[in-house]
């Protein structure tokens, strides 16, 4: 069975249809104040997971199940590292991600039980949260280097007066002028 392709009003469509639920998804995060990098990173997990959904409507699904929960197994390693350790992990995922679905679910033999318009959808998707992800990874490393740096100067005066107070004390303890 060959699928038709979108033509290009279909894919602008679907991209930004994507690029709306990314949004929505953004605005969650900013909204709940939930960090963008653990959201980001169950978002591409549950991405993965739909797809294997969709491998249950092919032909034969158990070997196709067995491909998409391969798929599970590497990105949700990605997310997962990602929830423990740097927020880049989950950029790489989302940055492969659309590479994975637009060459394996788009054009290639997962096309047959995947629909081309989510997976159009989804490559859009991953791209915005690779790029947020990634944006607000440089800015959150910014902001800590700001506040160590606020942080310092305001504390600077109040380590000056305790090492001021510290030395008076040692110099009445040696018997000196305070």
């Amino acid at each position: 069975m060959v699928k038709a392709m979108l033509d290009t009003t279909e894919i602008l469509i679907f991209a930004g249809v994507g690029l709306v639920f990314a949004l929505g998804l953004l605005a969650f995060c900013k909204w709940s104040g939930a960090a963008v990098q653990r959201i980001a990173a169950y978002a591409l997990i549950a991405l993965c997971f739909l797809y294997v959904g969709f491998a249950f409507r092919a032909e034969e699904s158990g070997p196709w199940v067995g491909v998409e929960m391969t798929g599970v197994a590497v990105f949700g390693t990605l997310a997962g590292m990602s929830i423990i350790g740097s927020p880049w992990w989950v950029v790489a995922g989302f940055a492969l991600h659309p590479l994975y679905a637009i060459y394996f679910h788009y054009i290639g033999a997962a096309s047959q039980f995947a629909p081309a318009p989510f997976v159009v959808a989804n490559a859009a998707f991953d791209v915005a949260m690779a790029l947020f992800v990634a944006y607000a990874a440089l800015r959150g490393g910014r902001k800590s280097v700001m506040r160590a740096e606020d942080t310092s100067k305001k504390e600077a005066p109040q380590r000056r007066l305790a090492a001021r107070a510290q030395h008076r004390s040692q110099s009445r303890d040696a018997g000196g002028p305070a």
